[in-house]
């Protein structure tokens, strides 16, 4: 069943609508942008295309990334210029292209994906947010009508060329008032569309804002050269696709590498600093796409250095740029709508289709529309709410993010990620002096106690720290160092450790240093099956370690904690919720362990032909006198997952049907969501009411109610990452009027007749009890309101 899920995943044509949307407006942007980045590269301006159908086509075809788009990207231009004047022709260039790619395979298959990983993900939010505030400054001149600046470089202040402030000041000089209304009202368009009325109606919904706002600024333009011609945009201000007359035209702008170049050097210098630039910037670029990917997938790296690898191979072969995954392109195909890998091939597709048949058409759409279009990419990519949020989640957050912006704006993406992740190292250094061990000091009997708690992770740098608490522990008192949480202690801090031992006998300090399960390791030694195979105890011995410390600190703040615990318990609550061990009871309440009856189970199901819940509800009403039962579900939920895909013949699924049914109830509502997680997430709360619903319709709690003793039912979800608590405010009798009044069949002589009402959602078979002697039977919808006969 994975087998078939993976392959399902790789190719899903679910989102076939939206990948078209966001391949084509993606194409729209990519085009001026290839040719402007060749421009600048100094390579022939089909060289950029050529990238761009390579990166949309075989990188899109081989990658896992589900939104990420390949092609040319600003931050090569510089390498490519000194791989240009190292080798002295662009045909060498290419054979160094070539070899790049084949350095980056290597690399995937070396695994060295894994780097993405130790870059903080405030400096890729950073990376994003300077991206973005890139992106809008740098459309001011083509808003105003001044679009000498075709290759969109990636930095404010480039150390050749004018700088933006530059850029503005000429722009200011050659304002267009058309240039300046289709940017104008492309940008009031494309926030329009985002507006709920359009985004919600039938049929405007199905068309892409980008799209009418380069139609808009071709109409416009068109309509300008008919009243006032002298207003008109031309020449730089249209995007400029080299128009192929022929075939052979067509396979004259292809050209092969300098194989003779294989026995230079500096081919290789700048082969490996091809492949070094393209590499990082394409596992930056990946992360970043995953942040913005609306169904939060994870991309593998290493696939995506291969994919990268042989991107390159190919486009160097062909006559192409060097290529790498490009935010700006995936950024705006996410913005349209692209949720797979098929908005990359679209992009590809629609590039080469360009330049085989309707080149002089992509000819006519000005700079000022596509600019309107990036300005909203930028702005998205820059919004101020990720500040704010990043300012909220502390300075260890926050700091890195704005060092990262600050330092892209002032030199260039890569440095500035640089700059970024050694302020995000400084912070995570910091934090793990701060949290790699706690401390405190009591008195038990007259006698000054420390407890020093390791962490789980514990470096040489918390050497100096632990070494000064030790130290200034009083003579003639006892240090308790617990490290049996601790996954790691770094062998110069137990060294330090042990060391200090001969200080304090010598001070008449009683030192206690606690590892992971040795002491009980060495008392249940001799309990091991010698005849069985060889178990790994260490996970076993720490369960003995973590009660002896939980027992410790409990009779350390309250003596008679345990003597407490031998009373009569009398319960006000019993607590239905997940099996799962990040949700348990104590952990979601905070309750005392005698204030809670507890019963759990995959999913926190209640159903009727369960025994075990059922006794388990019996003795919590009839013999403790529980008051509230709380069904309790949680984001993340394993269970409810599982019953989301396709079932099996397992007892598991069997087991998850029951949320099946309610997927299925709510099967309209779930498929409006946008993506996995929201439906995820409303399912888990829609299980929760649904057996809240169930625990209302049991004998247990509809017998107490008729002995005067109801019961009150509430249903929680708990969300494991906020740690956050959620009542659903579930009214039994409001919520469920439609279940048990609206939404009825009943029984009659003649059939089965339908009770009066409107279904507002379809419920699954099952029998009513409604206490006059008579059962309901309420089922799926029919046509009509006649009678349907006997079931």
């Amino acid at each position: 069943m994975k087998e078939t899920t993976d392959a399902r995943r790789r190719w899903d044509f679910t989102y076939w609508k939206n990948d078209l949307q966001g391949g084509f407006v993606s194409f729209l942007v990519a085009v001026p942008l290839c040719l402007g980045i060749a421009l600048a590269s100094g390579a022939p301006l089909f060289a950029g295309i050529i990238a761009g159908i390579v990166g949309g086509l075989v990188v899109g075809a081989l990658s896992r990334s589900a939104v990420s788009i390949s092609g040319p990207e600003a931050g090569l231009i510089l390498v490519v210029l000194s791989a240009s004047a190292a080798l002295g022709s662009f045909a060498a260039v290419q054979l160094a292209i070539c070899v790049a790619g084949l350095v980056q395979i290597g690399l995937g298959f070396a695994r060295a994906g894994f780097i993405s990983q130790f870059i903080p993900s405030a400096v890729i939010k950073g990376m994003m947010a300077a991206i973005g505030l890139i992106l809008v400054m740098k459309q001011v001149p083509h808003v105003l009508g001044y679009d000498a600046d075709v290759a969109e470089t990636l930095t404010l202040f480039p150390r050749e060329g004018a700088s933006i402030v530059e850029l503005v000041r000429v722009a200011l000089g050659h304002i267009s008032p058309v240039a300046l209304g289709i940017a104008g009202l492309g940008v009031a368009l494309l926030m329009l569309w985002e507006r709920p009325v359009v985004k919600t109606h039938p049929v405007l919904s199905k068309i892409p804002g980008a799209l009418l706002v380069v139609l808009l600024g071709v109409g416009l333009n068109q309509l300008a050269g008919v009243w006032q011609p002298e207003a008109a945009l031309r020449g730089t201000h249209l995007v400029q696709l080299p128009v192929v007359t022929s075939w052979e035209n067509f396979l004259g702008l292809f050209t092969l590498p300098d194989f003779a170049q294989l026995r230079n050097p500096k081919l290789y210098t700048a082969a490996l600093s091809i492949a070094l630039v393209a590499s990082l910037e394409a596992l930056l670029a990946v992360e970043a796409t995953d942040e913005l990917d609306p169904l939060k997938r994870k991309s593998p790296t290493n696939r995506e250095l291969k994919a990268q690898g042989v991107g390159n191979l190919v486009s160097g072969m062909l006559g192409g740029l060097p290529l790498t995954s490009v935010v700006v392109r995936s950024s705006v195909s996410i913005n349209a709508g692209g949720r797979t890998r098929l908005a990359a091939l679209l992009h590809g597709t629609f590039l080469l289709l360009s330049v085989l048949l309707f080149p002089t058409l992509l000819n006519l759409v000005p700079w000022a529309a596509l600019a309107a279009v990036l300005l909203v990419t930028g702005y998205k990519l820059t919004r101020i709410s990720i500040f704010r949020e990043l300012y909220q989640a502390g300075s260890s957050e926050f700091l890195p993010f704005v060092v990262t912006v600050a330092a892209i704006l002032a030199t260039d993406l890569l440095v500035g990620i640089g700059i970024g992740a050694a302020v995000g190292v400084f912070f995570v250094l910091r934090e793990n002096y701060r949290n790699a061990h706690r401390h405190e000091r009591f008195v038990v009997q007259g006698q000054e106690r420390i407890r020093v708690n390791l962490g789980k992770h514990v470096s040489f740098i918390s050497k100096a720290s632990i070494l000064k608490v030790l130290e200034s522990a009083p003579d003639h008192s006892t240090v308790e160092i617990d490290g049996t949480l601790s996954a790691f202690i770094d062998r110069d801090v137990v060294s330090a450790i042990e060391n200090f031992r001969d200080t304090a006998r010598r001070r008449g300090i009683q030192l206690l240093f606690l590892r992971q399960g040795a002491e009980v390791a060495q008392n249940l030694a001799g309990q091991r099956d010698t005849h069985g195979t060889d178990t790994d105890f260490d996970a076993y011995y720490k369960l003995f370690g973590h009660e002896r410390n939980w027992v410790a600190e409990k009779l350390r703040r309250d003596p008679s904690y345990f003597e407490q615990l031998r009373l009569e318990p009398a319960p006000k609550f019993l607590f239905i919720g997940c099996s799962d061990s990040r949700v348990p009871a104590s952990q979601v309440t905070g309750a005392a362990p005698d204030e809670v009856f507890v019963h759990r189970n995959v999913a926190n199901l209640v159903v009727s032909t369960d025994l075990n819940l059922l006794s388990v509800l019996q003795y919590a009403v009839e013999v403790l006198g529980v008051e509230h039962v709380v069904v309790c579900g949680h984001y993340g939920c394993g269970g409810v997952r599982v019953a989301m895909h396709e079932p099996d013949n397992s007892a598991l699924n069997s087991w998850l049907g029951n949320v099946r049914t309610v997927m299925q109830r709510h099967q309209q509502q779930l498929a409006a969501l946008e993506t996995d997680e929201a439906r995820h997430r409303r399912l888990v709360e829609l299980n929760v009411i649904e057996q809240v619903y169930n625990l209302h319709q049991t004998a247990v709690l509809r017998q107490a109610a008729h002995r005067g003793k109801p019961v009150q039912v509430h249903g929680w979800v708990y969300d494991t990452e906020a740690a956050h608590l959620r009542d659903l405010d579930v009214d039994v009798r409001r919520a469920f009027e439609e279940y048990d009044t609206e939404l009825r069949y009943q029984v009659q002589a003649e059939g089965l007749v339908r009770l009066p009402g409107h279904l507002h959602q379809p419920p699954s078979l099952y029998s009513v009890y409604t206490g006059a002697g008579s059962s309901i039977i309420a089922v799926p919808p029919f046509e009509g309101d006649a009678p349907q006969g006997t079931p």
